[in-house]
C-alpha cells in the first residue's frame, strides 16, 4: 500500500508524469525506460516541454524510419556516433567509406570531404567530434530525449553515448514502434527535420566514468582487481569461445576472467533482457539473472560485447538499479582482441 502511495504521489509531479522511476531507479533518477502511454501522455501534456524523440537504427532514414515512425519522431544513425573507419570522402568511392553518414553530418563534427581518422574499432567518435554531432541533432545537455528501435539495441547504444556525454534526461520506448502501435498510437511517413543547436553545453563529457578503455582494464586485470568485475553480454557461444559470429571478427574466446551476463544461447540473441514482444525486462529479472553469475552491484561493473552494443544495455541496466560504479568498455571484444596492441591483452 506504501509503495502504491508513493507512486501515486511520485505522477502529481509534472516532470514525472511521463518519465516515472521504477522501483530500482537510484534515487533522483529518472528511469531509463518508458511505455508508449507514458511517452503518449508527455507528448500531449500542455504544462510541460515536449521532449525530442528520435528512431535510431544504423544507416539512413530509408531503411526504417521513412516506412513510418512515430509522429515528430527524428531519425538518428548510428554511425553517426561511432566508426571503424573513416576515409576521405573526396578520393573514396561512397562503398568503400567505411561509414553511412551524410557530408553534412561529417562537417557538423568539422570533418571535411578531405579528413581522414585513424581506425576506431567501431567506439564512440572522440569527444571533440562527438559532441558536435549531438548538437547537429539538436541535442543539448539539459534535452529531455527519448530513442526508441526495432531491436532494442542500437537506441541502448546511443542512450549510452548521451548519458556518457551529460544528458541527464534520456528514455527508452520499451517495446519500440511495435509498443506504440499496439497502443493505437498514429504513426506518420513525413519526416521531422532536425533543428541543430549551436552548442551541446559542454566540451568535455560530463560522465567519462561511464566509459572504461583498454588501459582501465588491463591493468584492473594485471593488478587482480578485486573491486572491478568484468561481464560479458554476448551470446552463450561466443562467450565459451565455441563461435565467433562477427565476420570481421574472427577471433574467438572472452577477456581474461570476465563473467557471463547471459545475453542469451545465440549471437545478438538478448532473449534474457528483453521479452519477445521486444518490451525490456524489468530490472529486478536482469539483477537476479546477474547475481547468479557473481555480477553484483557492491563492485565496479562493466560490460563488454562484441562491439559494445548489447553492453550498452547492460550499462542501461546497472544504472537503472542504482549500482554506484557501472560502465561500458567501449572498445569491446573486437579491439581488444584485433587491436594494435591486442598482444598485451589476456585472453581465455
Amino acid at each position: 500500500m506504501k509503495k502504491m502511495l508513493y507512486k501515486t504521489v511520485m505522477y502529481i509531479i509534472p516532470f514525472l508524469l511521463c518519465f516515472a522511476p521504477g522501483s530500482n531507479a537510484a534515487e533522483g533518477q529518472q528511469s531509463i525506460f518508458i511505455s508508449a502511454d507514458k511517452l503518449h501522455s508527455f507528448m500531449t501534456g500542455k504544462d510541460q516541454a515536449k521532449p525530442l524523440i528520435f528512431e535510431v537504427s544504423w544507416g539512413g532514414p530509408d531503411k526504417i524510419y521513412n516506412k513510418g515512425h512515430i509522429p515528430g519522431a527524428m531519425h538518428i544513425n548510428t554511425d553517426e556516433i561511432e566508426y571503424d573507419d573513416f576515409k576521405p570522402r573526396a578520393t573514396t568511392p561512397p562503398t568503400d567509406l567505411g561509414r553511412s553518414t551524410t557530408a553534412d553530418q561529417d562537417l557538423a563534427k568539422g570533418l571535411s570531404s578531405s579528413a581522414e581518422l585513424p581506425k576506431n574499432w567501431w567506439n564512440l567518435y572522440p569527444d571533440e567530434y562527438l559532441l558536435p554531432a549531438f548538437a547537429y541533432m539538436g541535442i543539448s545537455t539539459d534535452t529531455q530525449v527519448v530513442l526508441y528501435d526495432n531491436d532494442g539495441l542500437a537506441a541502448a547504444r546511443v542512450a549510452w553515448a548521451l548519458l556518457y556525454a551529460g544528458v541527464q534526461k534520456v528514455s527508452l520506448l520499451s517495446g519500440g514502434l511495435n509498443a506504440w502501435e499496439k497502443a493505437g498510437y498514429d504513426v506518420i511517413t513525413d519526416p521531422t527535420y532536425r533543428t541543430p543547436v549551436k552548442s551541446f553545453g559542454t566540451d568535455t563529457p560530463l560522465h567519462p566514468e561511464y566509459l572504461v578503455d583498454i588501459a582501465f582494464v588491463r591493468k584492473a586485470i594485471a593488478e587482480g582487481n578485486t573491486g572491478f568485475i568484468l561481464g560479458d553480454t554476448r551470446g552463450e557461444k561466443e562467450y565459451s569461445g565455441e563461435s565467433a559470429p562477427y565476420p570481421y571478427i574472427p577471433t574467438r574466446g572472452r577477456i581474461k576472467g570476465a563473467l557471463w551476463a547471459k545475453a542469451g544461447k545465440t549471437p545478438w540473441d538478448m532473449a534474457e533482457y528483453i521479452n519477445k514482444d521486444g518490451t525490456y525486462k524489468a530490472p529486478e529479472e536482469i539483477q537476479r539473472m546477474w547475481a547468479a553469475n557473481g555480477i553484483v552491484g557492491d563492485k565496479h561493473v562493466a560490460f563488454y560485447c562484441g562491439t559494445a552494443w548489447r553492453s550498452s544495455l547492460a550499462f542501461l541496466y546497472g544504472r537503472e538499479l542504482g549500482w554506484p560504479k557501472v560502465s561500458n568498455f567501449d572498445s569491446s571484444w573486437y579491439e581488444w582482441s584485433m587491436g594494435q596492441e591486442k598482444d598485451r591483452n589476456p585472453v581465455e
